[in-house]
């Protein structure tokens, strides 16, 4: 199925407008802003890009082994397994590597940075992490490093499955 980004400057927004609760509300307003748009009473330049298929995101997995205190680096964020964790770099290790993998994905999920950045789940052992921005973007990710031989991250830490999205120059229309 096709995929359609627009991106379109405006000389004012409340973000809220167009990411409330409701996907009614939202879609209402943003039918708003096009009118607008279209009728010349807001003045902005569009930026059109379409996708042949929807676009996939980027991941990569890590999977822990008996991790006591080793770390693994996620966009430039340090997390550290720990017995006592006691910050939000800190995730909670206790030898059962399933619990230590959900530790690990709650950690990634609730970090100020992280959670802005990527979606983290466990299965037993192993943590999938997911770029939220979909496309191939997300391929060209900073590799995920960790220290110690407890965790181990698929494809030398390298992203990868990112498809799709924006990936030719937009039509703009000028304001």
């Amino acid at each position: 199925m096709p995929t359609i980004n627009i991106q379109a400057k405006i000389p004012r927004a409340d973000a809220n407008d167009y990411t409330t609760t409701t996907r009614q509300k939202a879609m209402k307003n943003i039918a708003l802003l096009f009118d607008s748009l279209a009728s010349g009473m807001i003045t902005s330049a569009v930026d059109v890009n379409v996708a042949a298929a929807d676009p996939v995101a980027a991941s990569l997995t890590a999977t822990l082994a008996s991790c006591a205190t080793d770390t693994i680096t996620i966009l430039g964020v340090v997390l550290t397994g720990s017995g006592s964790p006691t910050g939000i770099a800190q995730f909670e290790t206790d030898g059962n590597d399933t619990a230590d993998a959900a530790a690990l994905a709650a950690c990634i999920n609730a970090h100020t940075t992280l959670k802005n950045l990527v979606v983290a789940t466990s299965a037993l052992a192993v943590v999938t992490i997911k770029f939220l921005v979909k496309g191939v973007i997300g391929n060209y990710l900073p590799a995920v490093t960790r220290t110690g031989s407890t965790i181990a991250v698929s494809n030398s830490g390298v992203w990868s499955g990112g498809a799709g999205g924006v990936t030719a120059a937009p039509t703009v229309f000028a304001s």
